[in-house]
Order: structure tokens, then sequence, then C-alpha cells
């Protein structure tokens, strides 16, 4: 078990869906200096992708990782932690809702030796535009000032998409949430910077004044990046925490 003297855990994962906030919480968690954080390294075509290499190489990773991630996804996560706990006192990485549903990592997460960090967006609508905007500019983060894309709405594709994602936000609070190692976070809450430090001396246990190194890529009301907004106003209000307008 990755345990410290104290019983704490050294392994923690953010468990979120894209265009949560995941990389802006990276990026804090970043900050603290005994902690490294990775990304969406758990996924099933990870290996890849250029950041295998780099992955690779930082954590001096043998041969045989490849095989692991893609037969054996809880011996690469140990792995990867006990290489990385070498280097660092704290060792996590990202898991989207989607990454390999059925894989026996998810039930490794539950372990007393795992703090899960659960990041997730409560209005469905925004986050959903949000993903359409960036897969139609092949921008994830904030670019250059670039002119902003519009994108059309498909209803049922949209559907589907709600459905997928709050199976994913009960799934995981189903799984997690009765644990003192589990910590809910709200995408709105990472622009709260007393927030965001008070959630490091919490894991940590140590406080530092944060930098906010992401910026915010889109601010407009999401209906204005539409072609066709009328098709969308009745999805608007759509929140995790309040529910959905009717299909």
């Amino acid at each position: 078990l990755f345990l410290t003297g104290d019983g704490e855990p050294r392994a923690f994962v953010i468990i979120s869906s894209a265009r949560s906030g995941s990389n802006l919480l990276v990026s804090y968690l970043r900050q603290v200096a005994e902690a490294a954080c990775f990304g969406e390294i758990l996924r099933g075509e990870f290996p890849s992708k250029p950041g295998w290499d780099k992955l690779v190489k930082r954590l001096d990773l043998p041969e045989s990782a490849r095989e692991l991630h893609r037969h054996d996804l809880v011996a690469f996560w140990e792995l990867f932690l006990a290489q990385g706990l070498r280097r660092r006192r704290w060792v996590g990485a990202k898991a989207f809702y989607y990454h390999r549903e059925d894989d026996a990592i998810w039930s490794r997460f539950a372990a007393p030796d795992h703090r899960v960090l659960h990041l997730w967006r409560d209005s469905t609508f925004d986050q959903y535009v949000s993903r359409l905007l960036a897969v139609e500019s092949g921008e994830w983060k904030a670019g250059d000032g670039a002119a902003e894309p519009c994108v059309t709405f498909d209803r049922d594709d949209y559907l589907r998409y709600r459905e997928g994602i709050r199976a994913g936000f009960e799934r995981t609070r189903e799984r997690y949430g009765g644990s003192e190692r589990f910590l809910d976070i709200e995408y709105r809450q990472l622009t709260d910077h007393a927030f965001v430090e008070g959630v490091l001396l919490q894991l940590f246990g140590e406080r530092i004044s944060v930098e906010e190194t992401l910026r915010r890529q889109r601010g407009r009301p999401k209906l204005e990046y539409l072609t066709n907004p009328v098709a969308a106003e009745a999805f608007v209000g759509d929140t995790l925490s309040g529910g959905f307008a009717a299909d």
C-alpha cells in the first residue's frame, strides 16, 4: 500500500470528464513541490500518443509497461505509482468516466492508499457545447485569440451525452463517496483560490498561494456559439445537481 508514515494516502486520482476544468486542477496540483500529477495516462490509446515516451523516460519505466497498460491496467498503475513515488511524496493522474469503464482499476482506486478527487461540471449543456467547440477548433486550452468557431447543436447527440455524463457522475459518487478520502470539486470552485488552497492543505498538509496558469477559453454564453440556438434553448438549464429538461 502507498501510505505515509501517518497512514495517509500517497496516491491520488482525479476522476472527471472532458471540459470540466481538469487541466486547471492538474496545474494547481503541480504547484505543490512534492506532488507529481500526470494526465490521462490510463486511456486505452495512451501508449500510441507522444506523452507515452515522455512518461517512460521521466519515470524510467521498463519495456513491459506497454503490455501491462494493454492487458493489466492495475499492474501498470502499481508500477507507475511505485516509480513515481521514488521521486515525489505524492503521485497521481486523471481518469475520465469513460476510460476503460469495465476495468478493475476502478476498484483499485477505492483502496485506502488512494485519494479520489471527483471534479465535475454542474451544467451539462455548457460542458457539451464547450466540447463541441474544442473538437471544432482543435484547441483544448485557451489559444491565441483566433476567430471563435460556431457549432451546430444536435439534440439526439446531446441527450446521449448528458446521460453518459450523469451515469459517470452518479457511478463515481456511489463507488467512492462514502470515504473520507473522497473529495468532491465542482468546476466553478476552481476559480476560488482560497478554496483551492484549502484543498491543497487538506491533501498535502501544505498551504501555498496558487497561481492560475490557465485562463478560461471562451467566456460568452454557450448559446452564442451555436448556429441553431433555438434548438438548444430548452436544455440550457440542465444541471447534474438540479435535473434535466424533458427529452
